[in-house]
């Protein structure tokens, strides 16, 4: 270790270790690095040698109420406290956005180690940082805990494993990562390092990485704030306790000696913000090892949780073959399993990954075999050929075994939100499995068993509440009017820490998850939404089970509607609102939405005469609208309405710049009403037909519109048959080509069954049958480019 250490500064290094490590001082700082056991394993060495009076930790202030909580004999790791702010006076930002962050610890996380040690033993113990509040309002944007990231972590330690300093030193050790540099030169050797070197070792590391972070970085990181704040704490504890135990990251402590001839001065540098209560939360939640993975995304502390779990285990024994017996413990799990599921890994392949773990631990130079190099003995021993995804089981196998599986457990009095609380009591009730992180699947008879709607509730309020825990993977799906024919759905959900701190982050809004739930749809419907959005909220909320709420967001909805003036919007409005009103019988209600429907509509007629000047783009959705709108006045209590819809139609259609598509689908709803006749469609496709090349070739969206909203035309006799025969034969084959993306969507309305008979009829109007198409053989597309080429230089000699 020395050697690669070795630098001028290290005369600079033993000065800081007489001012941070010794007995004798008042004040003894020990420095760590997350979640490491090696630190974990001196550190209680050092409390029980240097017996402190008090001991102080790096971690948000703000937490202190939990200590007792977190020390309790019932409460289990892994566990997170977790931390949300919500900027309402817009310190940060004026923005005002609401912020979290997760402080989760494991049994050989040293920071746990030394509250459970320190209650133990009685002491006086406090976390000494900066509330998370204050390290936000301190830290650049885009910086510290202000990075944009799906999780963030309070104890990033990512300044002692990332800069030039470290790469050089990583090139210069001739290794790989950083995680396999930690663990050879500070895991390894823990039992057998006496702990005065073993901090050398670390502050030697800590002052020279700190050496290479620049001043701008560490600012805008927060760490001379948190830093100054952290100094004042310790100084003002040396007023009461004459030994003190300063338990920080590696990073900090050398800021923190440098802080401390200066305290006084430091002391008023930094001033807390006024909080209100609401603006801050702070909660101790269950987390798993999956979650404290670093390559799981957590950015803080080591990999494979499991595995250094059961490293910190033979520590306490004192067992000083940990790694080797730890190492050959996983290598015959990994290879039980992989018997199982890959059916080739023998006893043999076992003993020669064993016996290669240990060879490659003495090519590097370690003084025992690591977790790395139980990776690459797996890798050459239980792959056979080539590693590949198919291959890879061996590998996914041993990863998640050191990974680990097991969930955290909290004490009866831990303070949990209410929701939190109404959820767990929720799947008790349900009996869904909370205590495994592996997905499970569940089946509902929705419309048959009263247990099982009440549980499809549960599932949708989740999902309303963007908790991840659950996932429907089959069953009707109101929101995009498929399936609705479906009697059951299927659900797959899975717990992990992030369902629990969504939750928390939820419990503002209330202590159950309906009125949660009720709380955010109500603030959503006053919020500039259309009618769209307003009755996807309320398909929503059926799907949820909350009838009783219903008629105030209709209430609501009316106000929507009279505002909107979208075309598009307000037709699917209108189409949502009859199938509500459809569903009413199966979801056990009884609104009457005649009232809202004819808003709509009516504001729909008003938009139409629009429509002339449609973008491309919008056309789907147009066809649709008046799809929609027909099939409506098509029921008795609309039937009323009818002409002034045709009249509305029939004026459209004499607008000059009418989309050919549109033209197409409103002629089939006035074939269909009985407003123009066989004879009058034929005569426009003609015309078609008969027009310019660009009229020819818009031909096809006209038959898309048509058979879009009126398919029979193509059944009645021959004749419709006949002239789409004329039309693709009086084309040329490029211009086919152009036109055959919109023939294909315009055939693809039929059902496969009126496809067949159609090809029936047009082999019958070339005089053959449809069997002797079925039966023709297929041309390959190099016969057919040879054929067309031939056929071009024919065209051109004649």
């Amino acid at each position: 270790m020395d050697e690669i250490l070795r630098s001028q500064e290290m005369a600079e290094i033993d000065e800081v270790l007489k001012e941070a490590f010794s007995y004798e001082n008042p004040v003894l700082y020990f420095p760590i690095r997350h979640h490491s056991p090696a630190c974990a394993f001196h550190l209680k060495k050092v409390i029980k040698e240097y017996e402190p009076e008090c001991i102080l930790i790096e971690g948000p202030s703000g937490a202190n109420e939990l200590l007792d909580l977190m020390a309790h004999e019932e409460t289990c790791t892994p566990f997170a406290v977790y931390y949300s702010y919500r900027d309402s006076k817009g310190y940060i930002n004026n923005e005002k956005e609401d912020y979290k962050c997760y402080y989760p610890y494991l049994d050989y996380s040293p920071e746990l180690v030394a509250v459970r040690e320190g209650i133990k033993h009685k002491l006086a113990v406090e976390f000494i940082d900066l509330p998370y509040s204050e390290i936000l309002i301190a830290s650049t944007e885009g910086k510290g805990l202000l990075k944009k990231a799906e999780k963030n972590n309070y104890n990033d330690d990512y300044l002692l494993s990332r800069n030039n300093y470290i790469e050089e030193l990583l090139r210069k050790a001739d290794i790989r990562s950083f995680d396999e540099f930690w663990e050879k030169y500070f895991e390894m050797n823990a039992m057998a390092e006496d702990t005065k070197t073993y901090v050398r070792h670390m502050l030697a590391y800590c002052v020279l990485s700190r050496l290479h972070s620049s001043e701008e970085e560490l600012a805008a990181e927060g760490c001379f704030s948190r830093e100054a704040y952290m100094a004042y704490k310790i100084f003002e504890k040396e007023k009461i306790y004459k030994k003190i135990l300063v338990v920080t990251g590696g990073f900090h402590t050398p800021g923190l000696i440098k802080l401390r001839q200066d305290t006084e001065k430091e002391k008023d540098s930094v001033k807390l913000h006024s909080m209100d209560k609401d603006m801050e939360g702070v909660y101790l939640m269950p987390y798993s090892m999956e979650a404290c993975d670093s390559l799981n995304g957590y950015s803080s502390g080591m990999p494979y949780p499991g595995f250094y779990q059961d490293i910190y285990k033979e520590y306490e024994k004192q067992n000083e073959k940990a790694y080797e017996e730890t190492i050959l413990k996983y290598i015959v799990s990994a290879g039980k399993e992989a018997r199982k599921k890959e059916g080739y890994i023998s006893s043999y392949d076992e003993i020669c990954a064993y016996s290669m773990v240990q060879g490659l631990a003495l090519l590097r130079g370690k003084t025992a075999p690591g977790v790395y190099d139980l990776m690459d003995s797996i890798l050459s021993s239980f792959i056979k050929g080539e590693y590949n995804l198919s291959t890879n089981g061996p590998i996914r196998i041993v990863k998640k075994q050191l990974t680990g599986s097991s969930i955290g457990r909290l004490c009866k009095d831990a303070k949990v939100p209410p929701l939190v609380q109404h959820f767990e009591s929720l799947c008790k009730k349900y009996r869904l499995n909370i205590r495994s992180t592996l997905s499970s699947e569940i089946t509902l008879a929705i419309f048959s068993t009263e247990r099982h709607r009440r549980v499809s509730e549960f599932f949708y309020q989740m999902e309303f509440l963007n908790t991840q825990f659950g996932r429907k993977v089959k069953g009707p799906d109101l929101r995009m009017k498929r399936d609705r024919n479906l009697m059951r759905e299927t659900w797959k959900y899975k717990w992990s820490s992030q369902v629990v701190a969504a939750l928390i982050d939820m419990s503002v809004y209330g202590g159950t998850l309906l009125e949660a739930c009720t709380t955010i749809a109500f603030r959503r419907i006053q919020e500039d939404i259309n009618s769209k959005e307003g009755t996807l909220l309320l398909t929503r909320m059926y799907e949820m089970g909350m009838t009783e709420q219903l008629p105030k967001l209709l209430y609501h909805l009316e106000g929507v509607l009279k505002k909107d003036s979208d075309f598009f919007s307000l037709v699917e409005a209108m189409s949502n609102f009859l199938m509500l009103e459809e569903l009413n019988s199966l979801y056990l209600t009884r609104f009457d939405f005649k009232d809202l429907i004819q808003t709509a509509y009516e504001k729909i007629l008003h938009l139409l005469p629009f429509m002339a000047s449609l973008k491309e783009e919008d056309l789907p959705s147009s066809m649709t609208a008046l799809k929609t709108m027909y099939q409506l006045l098509q029921r008795k209590e609309y039937e009323e309405n009818k002409e002034v819809f045709y009249e509305a139609l029939i004026t459209l259609l004499k607008q000059d710049n009418l989309q050919t598509g549109l033209e197409g689908c409103i002629r089939g709803i006035l074939y269909g009403s009985g407003h123009c006749t066989f004879s009058d469609i034929e005569k426009v496709c003609y015309g078609y037909m008969s027009g310019t090349h660009e009229k020819l070739l818009s031909g096809a969206k006209l038959f898309r519109g048509l058979f879009f909203t009126a398919r029979d035309l193509v059944f009645v006799g021959s004749s419709f048959i006949k002239m789409m025969d004329e039309f693709i034969g009086s084309v040329t084959g490029e211009d086919f080509m152009l036109l055959l993306p919109e023939l294909r969507i315009a055939f693809s309305y039929f059902t496969p069954r009126e496809i067949d008979e159609i090809a029936n009829k047009v082999a019958m109007y070339h005089g053959r049958e449809g069997k002797d198409i079925a039966i023709m053989a297929e041309i390959s597309p190099l016969t057919y480019e040879y054929g067309k080429a031939l056929n071009e230089m024919v065209l051109q000699k004649m």
